[in-house]
């Protein structure tokens, strides 16, 4: 499944992510990926969005259900 995230909740620009875990996510979760500054937290904007024609990174883990 792709996913939209934002860095910082004011951001206008998503990024997205790949997700293959067995946890469902929902708009509002916080995730760790890994960026090219290092691993972050992010927050989750939408799911199932559709596949972009460029490659992905994964989300590497699931911090919280309906975060901030």
């Amino acid at each position: 499944m792709f996913v939209s995230v934002k860095f910082q909740p004011r951001d206008s620009r998503t990024y997205t992510y790949t997700y293959d875990g067995a946890q469902p996510l929902h708009p509002g979760d916080m995730v760790k990926v890994d960026s090219k500054d290092g691993t972050k937290t992010v927050s989750v904007v939408a799911v199932n969005v559709p596949k972009p024609p460029f490659a992905c990174k994964p989300i590497v883990a699931v911090l919280a259900e309906g975060g901030l």
